[in-house]
């Protein structure tokens, strides 16, 4: 499950892109602070059978995935859930909603998705959701029984020098069909 490294060479351009510019794609968040914080509660707050998950119809231990960046002023939080949500919120306000309605973000969240089962276990129990300081990256996995977090530093993992590297490129990989979808 290995990215390219263009993946990764991408980011802080996409980065730029996203979070300093106002992007016509998909339908977004509300535009303030309280509507992006508001709507990252929800999907902590998610239960999958809200979604029209069970353990019978989805097989697998992890149905959601959210990674969030800390920045020098904010954060940024990327959901995918195994119903095809995909959503990028900001911290600052407004985000992306969405995104799992075109077909080429669909198939990068579930290679996300998919990479989630192979590094869940390297998480640990939490049932509170800080936001991650400046450099640091948290990977919180929505599992039937518990939610699950791990934490690293971005330059570690965007460095491949994390056990999770892999699983960071995946979802650089969603922020970059994001992007494409602006960029039509």
């Amino acid at each position: 499950m290995r990215a390219s490294s263009k993946v990764f060479l991408e980011v802080p351009l996409i980065l730029t892109i996203i979070i300093g510019a106002t992007i016509p794609v998909m339908t977004y968040a509300n535009e303030n602070k309280e509507g992006s914080a508001n709507l990252r509660e929800m999907v902590f707050n998610l239960k999958p059978d809200q979604i029209g998950l069970t353990k019978e119809n989805f097989k697998h231990p992890v149905w959601g995935i959210v990674m969030e960046t800390g920045l020098s002023e904010g954060y940024f939080t990327l959901v995918s859930l195994a119903d095809g949500t995909t959503s990028l919120y900001f911290s600052n306000g407004g985000g992306i909603i969405g995104g799992g309605e075109h077909e080429n973000v669909r198939e990068a969240s579930g290679y996300f998705l998919t990479g989630a089962q192979h590094f869940y276990k390297k998480a640990t129990k939490v049932t509170k959701h800080p936001a991650p300081n400046d450099g640091e990256v948290k990977f919180y996995f929505l599992t039937f029984n518990e939610t699950l977090m791990y934490s690293a530093p971005e330059e570690k993992l965007g460095n491949d020098k994390n056990e999770l590297s892999e699983l960071f490129y995946a979802a650089h990989g969603v922020i970059t069909e994001l992007r494409k979808l602006h960029d039509k």
